[in-house]
Formats: C-alpha cells, sequence, structure tokens
C-alpha cells in the first residue's frame, strides 16, 4: 500500500485493482498448467494402451483428449475471459466510488443511465472531470475485449455482426460458425493491455483538480 497515494481516488483505487488482477495472473497461469496437465495424461495414456494392445481404452484416451482440447479448453478460456472483464468494471465502479467519497458528490454512478464501462466513464467524464479515457491507446483493444466478452455471455461466443474490430486485434474467428475462441496467450495479452489501460487511466487527474 506505501506504493499508493490513497488520498489519490485514482491510486486507492487501481491499489484495488491490483488486488484483483495481480491474483487472477495466477489464475490464468494455473489454468493453463492444469490443461496441459490433463491433454499430457490422455496421451501419455492413449500410448501405453497402444503399446499394451488395448485398443478399447486407446481410442477412450484418443477421443477423451481430443474432446477435451476441442471444447473444454476453449470453455476454460471464455471463463477467464467473463472474470477479466467482470474485474475491469468492478476496478472502475471503484474509481467512481472513490471520487464520489473523497468529493462528496451527490451523484453516484449508479444513478447514470447504462451499465458497466460506459456508464463509469460517463460518470467519471462528467461528474468527476476525469477527461481523456476514450483517447488513451488502449481504450479500442479494451473495448473489443468487452465486445468479446458480452458475445460470450449474450450469444455463445458467435460474433453477428461486423467482424473487423476482432479481426484488427488478432481475435480467432472461427470459420463455420464465426464464434470466438481463445487460448492462454490471448487472455495474457488482454491481461497486459487492461493492465497497462488502468495504470494510465486511473491516473489521470481531473480537469479541475
Amino acid at each position: 500500500m506505501g506504493n499508493y497515494d490513497i488520498e489519490n481516488p485514482g491510486e486507492m483505487a487501481l491499489y484495488h485493482a491490483h488486488c484483483d488482477f495481480m491474483p487472477f495472473r495466477s489464475v490464468i497461469d494455473t489454468t493453463k498448467a492444469s490443461t496441459s496437465a490433463l491433454r499430457e495424461y490422455y496421451s501419455n495414456l492413449s500410448k501405453e494402451a497402444r503399446q499394451q494392445g488395448d485398443y478399447i481404452t486407446e481410442d477412450f484416451a484418443m477421443t477423451s483428449g481430443m474432446l477435451y482440447g476441442a471444447r473444454a479448453i476453449p470453455l476454460a478460456y471464455s471463463s477467464l475471459l467473463l472474470i477479466m472483464v467482470a474485474l475491469l468494471e468492478e476496478a472502475f465502479n471503484t474509481l467512481c466510488r472513490a471520487y464520489c467519497i473523497r468529493c462528496n458528490y451527490q451523484v453516484t454512478y449508479k444513478d447514470i443511465a447504462g451499465q458497466g464501462l460506459e456508464r463509469a466513464i460517463i460518470y467519471l467524464e462528467k461528474v468527476a472531470d476525469v477527461k481523456g479515457i476514450k483517447s488513451d491507446a488502449n481504450w479500442e483493444y479494451v473495448k473489443t475485449i468487452r465486445d468479446a466478452r458480452n458475445l460470450v455471455v449474450h450469444n455463445g461466443g458467435r460474433v453477428t455482426g461486423k467482424i473487423d474490430a476482432f479481426e484488427k486485434f488478432g481475435f480467432y474467428i472461427r470459420e463455420e460458425d464465426k464464434q470466438i475462441m481463445f487460448e492462454h496467450d490471448d487472455i495474457i495479452r488482454m491481461y497486459e493491455a487492461i493492465m497497462a489501460f488502468m495504470e494510465r487511466v486511473f491516473r489521470i487527474a481531473p480537469v479541475n483538480s
């Protein structure tokens, strides 16, 4: 905590954001380790069964390994995306609460129409007088990450409209059904972009400070 100016709303909110996001990095790494271990288990089981002439077990291991790689692992990384965006939205809500408490505003972010990141940013701009969040270099990418999360929640991860923004930022979209697929490196790239984004925008001083 000594590395943050807790009297400053942005620094206080950034401290709380780091308290969530830094442990979350371990969750990402643990997910990679556990999924890799299980894939290796099925691979080894298949090889051992083949050497022993146990074709039933070999077939089971090969089928299970393929299904795990094709279905379970993408679901695991989609789950990480949902958690990450939820943490991001809560970090921005915390920033709004910090300004509200510190500056004794009578209006809270919940009084603003809308939801999620957009509502928090409107509050920060209109009430707290924090300008330039959407001018940050990472904003468009962060917004696209949020849009990908919304597709996972509301449409099974399938893109129904234009895919230009997703392609621009290197999202893999499966050709046969337009579903966005994620791997460990994708989640890490998103995580690092969000962390850099918060590091900068949470430290923007209000115009009339």
